[in-house]
């Protein structure tokens, strides 16, 4: 009975190290599918939000300057949105956003900002989220979630759950 038992510990060593081999190539494999994602979502921003210079994939932190959106790089220059416009509204501090909201032909953009989120701790810039409105105004508010590809259900982790922007003016900013 005794090398039964010695028998079965010996595959079960294999067996444990090609699970964790697996794990770790799934994990791998997760981890440069966020990075595709998070590219598309960034060169998306640059189509429809673009910066006066560089790009949105270089920016290590956005900050709100008085009304004015910045994007920092990673040499310490800064950049505006080209249509400083496009910035309507915020939730968080001005310094450390928690969100910002973008607006283009009447359709907003939030970027979701959370250096230690599930996804924002692999982004430079700790961009959590880019969610679409899809509703038109008068409808019930619809999000679309780029980074996770589906319908937002729980909003907990952006601002448009509890309605908390605060327009560039410093006033409250409602969603039409």
């Amino acid at each position: 009975m005794h090398s039964n038992a010695n028998h079965s510990q010996q595959t079960e060593q294999p067996l444990d190290q090609i699970i964790r081999q697996q794990m770790h190539a799934i994990s791998a494999l997760n981890d440069s599918h966020l990075k595709q994602v998070l590219n598309y979502s960034k060169g998306f921003l640059d189509k429809v939000f673009p910066l006066s210079a560089g790009s949105h994939q270089d920016v290590r932190s956005y900050v709100v300057y008085y009304q004015h959106l910045l994007a920092f790089f990673a040499d310490g220059s800064n950049s505006g949105l080209a249509n400083p416009t496009q910035f309507v509204a915020l939730c968080g501090s001005k310094e450390k956003p928690q969100s910002i909201l973008l607006c283009n032909a009447g359709r907003h953009i939030e970027l979701v900002i959370s250096k230690q989120g599930e996804h924002g701790s692999h982004d430079s810039a700790g961009i959590e989220d880019v969610l679409l409105e899809l509703s038109a105004a008068g409808q019930p508010q619809r999000w679309f979630s780029m980074i996770r590809g589906q319908l937002q259900q729980d909003a907990s982790t952006s601002c448009q759950s509890r309605a908390c922007y605060r327009a560039k003016d410093g006033g409250d900013y409602h969603l039409a």
